[in-house]
């Protein structure tokens, strides 16, 4: 949840109706995603609009990213009666200070890897080095987004998660063998991907070892025409189809099971 959704009626009605029903609030966790633009503290003349580089909130200097992370933080202890131990940064933007920040404010996962991804076109942080391994220093747990190389070829996807920057070299031999191999990255995600991309994400890194798995995708996606994944009914209708047949499909065909993040089985609690 970022500020402005904690701090609007809306969210906050939003919030009110999960506490008041058991059972959706034992299935889901409030977390913090920050979005720097609408987050206070502000500087003068930055509420609402903020140059490129610092939409990222990695980017921000240690003692601004602070204060704004931590604002959100209270904001959404007030809101929710509880303390989120999850993070994930807006546009994926975490950077030098961001793990420290994060473990001074008592988070314990943060979800804000996107592997194989490059930003740094947008100034934002250079994920080329990363696969979907998870990650736990000093008591934070990082759990990538989960993205995969996906190829007709074991031993092609084998490739490229034990060397994740291959994928994105710029050489032309890296480029025919991509081409010739029809190596291409997908998400484990609904918009953009259809249901067998996304169950072939899943297949090929449950064959490679990998146990937990991230569905992610932009909440306003559920509705028509505020994302540019869902633009008409048709869509929308197609977007809601295909994601309750992934997790019908991931609960029967693969026996998954639904945690939160803060339930992976790595988190470590105090």
């Amino acid at each position: 949840m970022d500020y402005a959704f904690v701090n609007s009626k809306q969210g906050k009605a939003c919030i009110t109706k999960i506490k008041q029903d058991e059972k959706t609030f034992k299935s889901i966790e409030f977390a913090a995603h920050l979005h720097p633009w609408v987050n206070p503290p502000w500087g003068a003349g930055e509420k609402d609009t903020i140059q490129e580089p610092l939409s990222y909130p990695g980017n921000l200097p240690y003692e601004q990213e602070f204060a704004k992370l931590s604002s959100l933080t209270e904001k959404i202890k007030t809101e929710t009666n509880s303390s989120p131990l999850t993070y994930l940064a807006g546009r994926y933007g975490i950077g030098k200070n961001t793990d420290k920040i994060l473990k001074q404010l008592g988070y314990a996962v943060d979800v804000s890897i996107s592997p194989f991804a490059d930003f740094r076109h947008q100034h934002g942080p250079d994920f080329r080095k990363y696969n979907n391994n998870t990650t736990l220093k000093d008591g934070l747990l990082h759990w990538p987004h989960t993205s995969a190389v996906v190829s007709p070829f074991s031993f092609v996807r084998k490739v490229f998660n034990s060397s994740p920057s291959a994928y994105s070299s710029s050489a032309l031999t890296m480029r025919l063998f991509k081409k010739l191999t029809r190596a291409r990255l997908h998400r484990l995600s609904p918009e953009g991907f259809s249901l067998s991309d996304m169950q072939n994400v899943t297949r090929y890194q449950y064959a490679l070892g990998q146990q937990c798995f991230i569905l992610s995708f932009h909440s306003p996606s559920v509705k028509r025409g505020l994302t540019p994944y869902v633009t008409s009914t048709k869509q929308l209708e197609e977007f809601n189809e295909k994601t309750f047949k992934f997790v019908n499909w991931f609960k029967t065909s693969m026996n998954g099971e639904f945690i939160t993040v803060k339930e992976h089985p790595q988190v470590q609690h105090d």
